[in-house]
């Protein structure tokens, strides 16, 4: 399977990978926010006098890395992230009294924005069923009701009549509909003989 790791293929008997959204939406987002932090940091120093400190000057790095960014997503890579410029911003943020903290929230964006851009993996074994999401999400099969996978779209159904479902990229995923859905209702049988 493409981009599949030994261990995973250890770990899982299926691992099925999520189609992914354009990242666009994240790309907006952190030109957003970095720049809406450069208007209030120009603000911020104009209104206190501040103008000649550091602070103010270094948050004029904020549109430089944007700008950059954006030329090399145009010219060269459009894949490139926004994290430089977070990080940048959260740089920034360290020179604002009392607002310190808020450098912590710009790494968790890059982390985030680092997630966002993965490939989300399901990892299908006869132990659980894993979502490889910034923090795990594991669930075991005296959980489930159904799982099924059909026309590329997984469907997990619990037993609190909770529904999951994800669209499958199917050039990404190498499962066979039928043996996985085979595997999959075993697997729900066999737990629920476990709990009678």
């Amino acid at each position: 399977m493409p981009g599949r790791s030994n261990k995973q293929q250890a770990l899982f008997q299926y691992v099925l990978i999520v189609r992914k959204e354009k990242p666009g939406n994240i790309d907006y987002i952190s030109l957003l926010l970095c720049f809406t932090c450069w208007i209030f940091f120009v603000f911020f120093g104009v209104l206190t006098h501040r103008t000649g400190s550091a602070f103010f000057w270094l948050s004029f790095f904020i549109p430089v890395a944007l700008f950059r960014n954006w030329w090399i997503k145009r010219k060269r890579n459009p894949y490139i992230t926004y994290k430089h410029p977070l990080l940048v911003t959260g740089i920034v943020w360290l020179f604002v009294p009392g607002m310190r903290w808020i450098f912590i929230l710009f790494v968790l964006f890059v982390l985030f924005d680092h997630q966002a851009r993965q490939h989300l993996e399901i990892g299908v074994s006869d132990d659980q069923v894993v979502i490889n999401t910034f923090f795990r999400k594991r669930f075991q099969w005296n959980e489930l009701s159904n799982v099924v996978l059909k026309d590329n779209l997984l469907t997990l159904d619990f037993k609190n009549n909770k529904i999951l479902q994800r669209e499958i990229d199917p050039h990404l995923s190498e499962a066979d509909e039928e043996d996985f859905n085979e595997f999959c209702a075993e697997q729900v049988l066999m737990n629920e003989k476990f709990e009678i």
